[in-house]
């Protein structure tokens, strides 16, 4: 228990204090999540949740390589029936082999950067009651209602995109939730792995204890809710929509649809007036870019901006899968890319876009020479194996970042009438979809 570990921590270690003269700090072990496993081999099934997805891989290896669990061979028959059909290439992934030598001891990892097929795999195992251990991240506690009779946390700490920083109680009892599955298990269990150096008793008591953190309503206005707003409604049923959400209720209590006009308004305000002044909106109603925005679901201006004026027509479809992907870009530090493609087109293009006011300041843009790497040989007919070997992004991270762009593309076909614009996006298309056309396999 939490005051057991409080007690141990609390006893001086005396071997370091005796001998040398010198006091040296002591070299302090983590915990070991095989020892663990080892000492829960009777709770199992179990989830162990990482927030690192190489953590994922690389423990399912180390615990496999531990013969804690004898090989199944059933499990053996179903991977092979499962790729069976699968190309060369996705077996000779790293993600594949790796998994393939875990899941017959009944060990598996589960992250976003695996490849459509191999998580459908882990999935039906696990749902086979086939996998004893899994490995995986917080996305999989939200996404997919798949309990186990334990959940195993590596740590109480995570990497939120700027800072490490400890769990609160919501996220952790989202995940310890999954601990016991109903009308197998009497009792569910959670554990977590406590570094010696990070254990702060009164916190870790608040945030295991119960699950006392308030909900706080995430509303946020967007350019295409102020466009919808406008397009569809007077200006006296906006003020009433506007405070009729969750935020102004927790700000205002059940009085909250007769407060004045509050943060939310202004916000609609100053989202208005950028609006009228890019010619979005005039006197109330939609401008033909502003029903082109209505349509778009984010960076509606920056789309607005290049495929609702006349700049799209200075493009070639390679410059426009160019933009589309930058736009669907989140840079990441350790990302890398090993060749650039640098071209007449690519220069032609950066001096479009720093010949337009708007596009020149726009940061988005910052990455196109990195993002030659993937697009240039998707626009030249190359799979999307050939890609991976240019970038250390993982194989389902890299997926995910052409289905974006195909996911783009779509809105801004639907949102347009220029038919010319519609088949230079349904080209664009194609080539994506030629470029992913050996990843899913039913």
């Amino acid at each position: 228990t939490l005051e057991e570990i409080k007690d141990v921590k609390d006893i001086p270690d005396y071997k370091y204090i005796r001998g040398r003269s010198r006091r040296r700090q002591p070299k302090i072990i983590p915990p070991s999540h095989v020892e663990l496993i080892k000492e829960i081999k009777d709770k199992l099934p179990g989830f162990f949740f990482n927030f690192s997805r190489k953590k994922c891989q690389d423990n399912a290896l180390e615990l496999a390589k531990a013969n804690i669990f004898d090989i199944n061979h059933e499990i053996n028959f179903i991977i092979r029936n499962k790729l069976s059909d699968a190309s060369p290439e996705i077996n000779n992934l790293q993600s594949t082999k790796m998994l393939r030598q875990t899941l017959p001891y009944g060990i598996g990892f589960h992250h976003a950067g695996l490849i459509p097929i191999m998580k459908e795999l882990v999935e039906e195992l696990f749902s086979k009651g086939l996998i004893k251990v899994l490995y995986t991240t917080e996305t999989f506690a939200v996404g997919i209602n798949m309990p186990a009779k334990t959940v195993c946390f590596e740590s109480l700490r995570k990497f939120d995109g700027v800072n490490f920083r400890f769990l609160n109680s919501k996220e952790y009892f989202q995940i310890a939730g999954r601990a016991g599955r109903r009308g197998i298990d009497k009792e569910g269990f959670v554990y977590s792995m406590v570094d010696r150096r990070d254990f702060d008793y009164g916190l870790m008591k608040r945030i295991t204890g119960s699950d006392i953190e308030p909900i706080k309503s995430q509303f946020r206005l967007s350019v295409n809710t102020v466009l919808n707003l406008i397009k569809m409604h007077e200006q006296k049923e906006i003020e009433r929509i506007l405070k009729r959400n969750f935020y102004t209720f927790q700000k205002y209590g059940r009085d909250f649809d007769k407060s004045k006009k509050g943060e939310v308004f202004h916000t609609f305000n100053n989202i208005k007036k950028k609006l009228q002044r890019m010619n979005y909106i005039q006197q109330n109603f939609l401008t033909e870019k502003g029903e082109f925005a209505s349509r778009i679901y984010a960076d509606e201006i920056l789309l607005g901006e290049i495929f609702a004026t006349d700049f799209y027509k200075k493009l070639n479809e390679y410059q426009m899968l160019m933009l589309i992907a930058c736009v669907c870009y989140e840079p990441r530090k350790r990302t890398e890319f090993y060749k650039e493609y640098p071209s007449k087109e690519i220069k032609d293009l950066f001096n479009k876009l720093g010949s337009d006011k708007y596009f020149r300041k726009n940061r988005k843009f910052n990455h196109i020479k990195e993002l030659t790497a993937m697009v240039h040989p998707c626009y030249h007919g190359k799979d999307i194996f050939d890609i991976m070997d240019n970038t250390n992004l993982l194989e389902g991270d890299l997926i995910r970042f052409f289905r974006q762009i195909l996911d783009r593309i779509g809105q801004i076909k639907a949102a347009t009438h220029d038919s010319v614009l519609i088949d230079m996006l349904n080209n664009c298309q194609k080539i994506i979809n030629d470029c992913l056309r050996d990843i899913d396999i039913i």
